[in-house]
């Protein structure tokens, strides 16, 4: 008895607010299986898996496994500085594959003095619609 009762505030709470939801994405939609910020890239893989960075790291990578790549696409990494509504470095490539499938990365080279302390953002594009952002710190 105690479990029905608490099944029904459950699922009357899911959905109604706009806090949950699902798609079914198209099946030639290209889109991200993985993707993670990191140190480094080795031979094409992630190195170093991280969402905290130190101010004085030569570089900070996003590193992206894509799916569904049927055809030519352009791929844009956007990075956002702590407390920045604009962008503040932008970067591009044209990918296409024979397979389906291709690993990307992007690199944020240090800038003179070092990396600005606080959170930071990347934002991933594929033909300009937004695919992911991920969030980070620079301590």
């Amino acid at each position: 008895m105690f479990v029905v009762m608490i099944l029904p505030a459950i699922i009357a709470g899911c959905g109604e607010d706009g806090t949950t939801g699902a798609l079914e994405p198209l099946s030639d939609e290209p889109m991200i299986l993985e993707s993670v910020t990191c140190l480094d890239i080795d031979e094409g893989r992630p190195a170093g898996i991280t969402d905290t960075f130190l101010s004085s790291d030569d570089e900070i990578y996003i590193w992206a496994y894509w799916t569904n790549i049927e055809d030519t696409y352009t791929i844009d990494a956007v990075w956002f500085k702590p407390g920045e509504d604009y962008a503040y470095e932008e970067d591009s490539q044209t990918i296409s594959s024979s397979t389906g499938f291709k690993i990307t990365w992007f690199a944020l080279n240090k800038p003179p003095g070092g990396f600005a302390r606080g959170n930071w953002s990347v934002d991933i594009y594929v033909d300009d619609a937004f695919e992911r952002s991920h969030l980070f710190a620079v301590k």
